[in-house]
């Protein structure tokens, strides 16, 4: 299908109401006819018809372009067609189209933050499925940079952004930078939220697992500590999350060899699991 539509470019050049309406209800198909494909995609890929998904995305895309490749409709089309190459396994053809859905958002800030945002961290776990760690975490730099400047440096918007670069980190052995990315996620959470909210008891939960991994066990056993807490007076006490931390204290007690303090942590969290499979059986 040709780019360039086959009417006059410009109303100055329709010389009849008749024809400036005809050309009116043009580009207001031409306005849906993205939308229209787009929807279908949605349809498709939330039923797991991956291969109909692409299609109605790429036919999308090819409309949304016709509003200029910075639009932001069709940086939208692009993620979510690189998202089906993901899930089909064509790996290679995701990475390409996340990268120009990348370019399309960062030359047109005018659309917002959030598809550009989402195309990068969305391409950051495509690589690190791959294991191109390194790589992933580039992203997710760019991607804090980018809403530090829109948000500003503490800004709430970039924690879960921080905590998912530490995890990542973690998994490729580089312990202190992710241990230096949750602290900053725990700093700007328990500013935006108070030192008691779950989001800082999560946070203290991962921090203590990074400070464990490099043998800083005094202060992971004390974040651990400070986590269950928050977690059994805002959950209860029998809440799989206050099991975690426990089974992780454990773990932390067992690697020092204090195996009574250990076995108490896991005994307790081995009944709340059994409590629960109980309650679900």
């Amino acid at each position: 299908m040709s780019e360039t539509p086959d009417a006059p470019a410009c109303l100055g050049e329709l010389r009849t109401d008749a024809q400036r309406e005809a050309f009116a209800r043009a580009q207001k198909r031409r306005r849906n006819e993205w939308k229209r494909f787009w929807k279908a995609g949605v349809r498709a890929f939330e039923a797991g018809e991956y291969e109909r998904a692409q299609f109605c995305f790429a036919d999308a895309a090819r409309e949304a372009r016709r509003f200029g490749e910075t639009d932001a409709r069709f940086a939208t089309c692009l993620n979510n067609l690189a998202m089906t190459f993901d899930m089909l396994g064509e790996t290679a053809q995701a990475e390409a189209v996340y990268r120009r859905a990348i370019e399309a958002d960062a030359k047109a800030l005018e659309i917002g933050y959030g598809g550009f945002v989402t195309s990068l961290t969305n391409l950051a776990q495509m690589l690190a499925d791959d294991d191109r760690i390194a790589e992933a975490v580039k992203l997710y730099d760019r991607a804090i940079a980018f809403l530090e400047a829109l948000h500003g440096h503490d800004t709430l918007h970039i924690a879960p952004l921080l905590s998912e670069m530490a995890r990542m980190c973690d998994q490729d052995g580089d312990y202190a930078q992710a241990e230096m990315a949750l602290r900053r996620a725990l700093a700007i959470r328990e500013q935006a939220h108070g030192p008691d909210d779950l989001s800082v008891a999560v946070t203290l939960n991962n921090l203590a697992v990074s400070c464990d991994l490099r043998g800083k066990y005094d202060e992971a056993q004390a974040l651990l500590e400070r986590a269950l807490e928050i977690f059994e007076r805002q959950l209860g006490e029998r809440h799989a999350k206050v099991a975690e931390a426990l089974k992780n204290l454990g773990v932390l007690h067992d690697r020092q060899g204090r195996r009574l303090q250990a076995e108490a942590c896991f005994a307790r969290a081995r009944a709340i699991r059994e409590s629960q499979g109980a309650g679900a059986g």
